[in-house]
């Protein structure tokens, strides 16, 4: 019973920082915010696919997983890639960890009971999804920077198709 409180409560923390992530997507529009966001949220994809890997039972999800980490690695190096470019100079480097948010995210993950780790895991690829779309859409409509406002807008159908797939595995599990 504990533990199902305790899931319970990391579900609804994860949905409310979610929420409030995609608020702040919503409005980012400097390049440095970009960076940061976008690096952030490329570490906490790769991260929570290596965790769904070694606990999912589903082929599945551990397919989407799978394709998290490659396509998420990608992006990563196409960030770094422009962040290269002369256009880019002056630009902050992203970070190399995750916030807060992401690793309480990544914890209660790792803490999901194993009957539940799955709908656990597209739960958060939703609310993630949602949130990285609304952070592409945005810099790729409203950017400072040109070259970034590319990668945004060459990321956001990749991420658009993540969101499409995880919803459609949470509604296969719910049927």
């Amino acid at each position: 019973m504990a533990g199902t409180l305790k899931h319970t409560l990391d579900k609804v923390t994860d949905t409310v920082g979610g929420t409030a992530g995609k608020m702040n997507a919503s409005s980012v529009t400097s390049s440095d915010t970009f960076v940061e966001n976008a690096a952030i949220g490329n570490r906490y994809e790769i991260e929570a696919a290596r965790i769904a890997l070694q606990r999912s039972r589903s082929e599945p999800i551990k397919l989407f997983a799978q394709k998290m980490v490659l396509d998420h690695t990608t992006a990563k190096h196409q960030m770094s890639s422009a962040l290269e470019m002369r256009e880019t100079k002056g630009v902050a480097m992203p970070p190399q960890s995750l916030d807060s948010r992401r690793e309480s995210m990544l914890k209660h993950l790792a803490e999901a009971p194993d009957d539940s780790f799955d709908s656990a895991y597209l739960d958060q690829q939703v609310l993630a999804h949602e949130e990285t779309e609304t952070l592409m859409r945005t810099y790729a409509h409203s950017g400072d920077n040109s070259q970034l406002r590319s990668v945004a807008l060459g990321t956001l159908p990749v991420v658009q198709r993540h969101l499409r797939d995880a919803k459609m595995m949470k509604e296969q599990r719910a049927a």
